[in-house]
């Protein structure tokens, strides 16, 4: 019985450490109420209109540990931005008092972090910036405990998501990239089952871009040659995401070899 007692005492215990202190809501434009609640890896969905900038959605973070003061930080990523031509969306967060830049997605001052006490909350809004083709997006969050690691919760907001094609397999099939490994260029060949503007990236295990280009491409046969005669050895990743009214992208393993 008495090990019985102690098996149910460090569950206890680890179940207390584990749960998150981190709850997360939507508010009303004003941010004065609350209506609904972001559960751990959920996500909000966003219908943005053409051409307009600073679309928000509006968030309040709570510390509902009733004992303890916490820090907190915020980590985007961006998984699918809207692309037509030369022009992409955008958007940026700010999270408390700070406000940050489309390209930066974390807060690195740790003056800037989110010190918040027992039972409070601050606020946290996404901006984004819909280009003149309204297109699918995503955007994933995590705020984070900087003091605990497993201290988070996650979610992702969708831009437009009734115009996302989750696998690009749809409308681009039979995808190859040869040979492999490649020395002096690579060959993409695919059947197109509709037309679209594409957007080709080839950049290595460090996220260094080393390639990237648009292009429309119609429905049929495609082929492209492209030049890797001046990359270093090495792992790459070629990505080509299908953007316009639907969106998606997928990657190929890309080894070069000399």
């Amino acid at each position: 019985m008495k090990h019985i007692s102690i098996y149910l005492l460090l569950c206890a215990v680890f179940t207390a450490k584990s749960q998150s202190s981190i709850h997360l809501v939507t508010t009303n434009p004003a941010g004065t109420s609350t209506i609904a609640v972001i559960n751990n890896g959920g996500g909000y969905s966003v219908t943005t209109t053409a051409n307009t900038n600073d679309i928000p959605s509006k968030f309040r973070f709570y510390n509902i540990d009733a004992n303890n003061t916490y820090t907190y930080n915020v980590l985007r990523t961006i998984k699918i931005l809207n692309a037509q031509g030369s022009a992409t969306a955008s958007t940026y967060f700010c999270v408390g008092a700070t406000c940050l830049p489309p390209a930066a997605n974390t807060l690195t001052n740790p003056g800037d972090y989110i010190v918040i006490n027992p039972d409070t909350f601050d606020i946290f809004i996404t901006y984004f910036n819909e280009i003149s083709t309204i297109g699918y997006s995503e955007v994933y969050y995590k705020i984070f405990n900087v003091n605990n690691p497993n201290d988070t919760l996650s979610f992702t907001m969708y831009y437009n998501p009734a115009l996302s094609v989750k696998n690009i397999d749809v409308f681009f099939e039979n995808l190859t990239v040869s040979p492999m490994p490649a020395k002096e260029r690579i060959l993409i060949q695919a059947n197109v089952n509709s037309s679209m503007n594409i957007n080709v990236n080839l950049a290595n295990v460090l996220g260094q871009t080393f390639l990237n280009f648009s292009e429309k491409i119609n429905e049929g046969f495609y082929k492209k040659h492209i030049d890797v005669s001046n990359l270093p050895e090495g792992v790459y990743f070629l990505t080509i995401q299908a953007n316009g009214l639907r969106s998606s992208k997928i990657s190929k393993k890309i080894i070069i070899t000399r």
